[in-house]
């Protein structure tokens, strides 16, 4: 067992990739289990029990949606955790109060004690006879975190699925399920029941479930597991009819309609982009059931203020640089619309995929529209062939060009833009992977503190 106490959040993060880091690499459901995440916790008093919990699944809208959620409960005066992932640049992204950093020694001085009785167990010491993943690790941390401060609150995010993830081991207060579509097919099934089922398994009994609009097969998948355990369903579109929405450059303009004809609730959210809007209103559905103590005008101003970077974020305006963490055909779909409200003949694209994503559908979908194409690498993280890529966008996109650095992408489609002239309205708009998205922030310095 190492004794030092950890100097960095670097050192913290470096120790917990040295475990088996399944985000990186290939592995199968075997691998999870929720008996050694269990044990991990009990190691330390079982640190998840000391908040309440919201518990968010679904292919894509997570991210965002918790973000509303835990801007919501930080904006009705309560101390929150917020988990999410991936992370852009720093695994510290991950673990914030409300999207807020967290400072470096809570989480040296965390870290250390988790190393040290991490480091002083034996495999045969946890269920399986293997040590914690590293996301297994990083969750326990988070937990952990949130104890320490004193959190009223925590807004978990799975990672890949659901029923295995490490996060569910919390009995919620609400569980939220966003829209699912076809991911990680290899891992989670082959159909979209399949993977709902998937999703599906964070329901606990008794437990409120709120429900984003739904492919029909999910949904039904949804309905009968939330049956099962007795809960009750809240779905979007049956009790919020009508969610309207205008992308401006300065966020997005939402109007949303209640089933009983009530007066409209208008917000202005930081955050771009019509699924936006959508997100939203699950968020505050789920929040005015759970907490209908709170004044509505507060959880309007958390909605407003909530912030997540990578969501169709404005990194400049001469040219007009957007970035965006879209890798699934519809979200891709949802990003052109809006990206067209602001821009409706899209000038540049920077396309970058990592593998075992739906390449051929979202270059169908992005490419055709846009006057250049610029394929690059989504980083180092996680596998990507953009050769593949950039032969697939060239039967779209004929004129497609491959840049492997994203940073030298960046600056080539800058100068194309002022070799054309009127910068200010020939926008660019980088996208297909959350990894991608990192890359551009780290390498050009747009990234700050996770709350800005």
């Amino acid at each position: 067992m190492k004794d030092e106490f950890f100097s960095s959040t670097e050192e913290v993060f470096s120790w917990l990739e040295s475990f088996s880091n399944f985000e990186k690499n290939s592995f199968s459901l075997r691998n999870f289990r929720l008996d050694r995440m269990e044990t991990l916790l009990d190691f330390f008093g079982r640190p998840h029990e000391s908040c309440r919990c919201l518990h968010i699944a679904g292919s894509k809208g997570k991210g965002s949606t918790a973000a509303f959620l835990a801007s919501l409960l930080k904006a009705a005066g309560f101390t929150t955790g917020l988990y999410t992932s991936p992370h852009l640049v720093s695994y510290k992204e991950r673990i914030t109060l409300a999207g807020e950093e967290i400072a470096n020694e809570v989480f040296t001085r965390q870290g250390t004690i988790l190393r040290g009785r991490v480091e002083n167990a034996q495999p045969e010491d946890f269920p399986g006879g293997e040590y914690p993943t590293t996301f297994e690790l990083l969750t326990c941390l988070g937990f952990m975190i949130f104890r320490e401060l004193g959190c009223a609150w925590a807004v978990l995010e799975t990672g890949m699925g659901g029923r295995l993830d490490a996060t569910n081991v919390v009995t919620p207060a609400a569980v939220i399920l966003t829209p699912i579509e076809l991911e990680h097919t290899e891992y989670l099934g082959e159909t979209v029941a399949a993977i709902a089922e998937e999703k599906a398994g964070i329901i606990k009994k008794g437990v409120p479930v709120f429900i984003s609009p739904q492919n029909p097969e999910a949904l039904a998948v949804f309905r009968a597991a939330a049956a099962r355990k007795g809960c009750a369903v809240y779905y979007l579109p049956e009790l919020f009819p009508s969610i309207t929405s205008r992308t401006r450059a300065d966020g997005e303009e939402a109007e949303i309609h209640a089933a009983e004809n009530q007066v409209p609730i208008t917000l202005r959210l930081r955050l771009r982009g019509a699924v936006q809007a959508e997100n939203a209103a699950l968020a505050l559905l789920a929040a005015r059931t759970v907490l209908p103590e709170v004044p509505l005008p507060r959880l309007i101003a958390g909605l407003e203020d909530a912030f997540i970077p990578g969501r169709f974020q404005k990194l400049e305006d001469s040219p007009p640089v957007f970035v965006d963490g879209s890798h699934t055909p519809l979200s891709a779909q949802r990003l052109l619309w809006s990206f067209r409200e602001l821009y409706p003949s899209p000038d540049t694209l920077i396309l970058g995929i990592v593998g075992g994503k739906r390449c051929g559908e979202i270059a169908a979908i992005l490419c055709p529209v846009f006057r250049s194409v610029i394929v690059t690498t989504p980083g180092t993280f996680k596998a990507s062939d953009p050769g593949l890529l950039h032969k697939i966008c060239l039967a779209y996109n004929p004129l497609a060009r491959l840049i492997p650095d994203p940073a030298e992408a960046l600056t080539a489609a800058k100068s194309d833009i002022a070799a054309l002239g009127s910068p200010q309205t020939r926008a660019i708009l980088i996208t297909g992977s959350f990894y991608l998205a990192g890359e551009i922030l780290k390498h050009r310095s747009y990234y700050c503190c996770p709350q800005q």
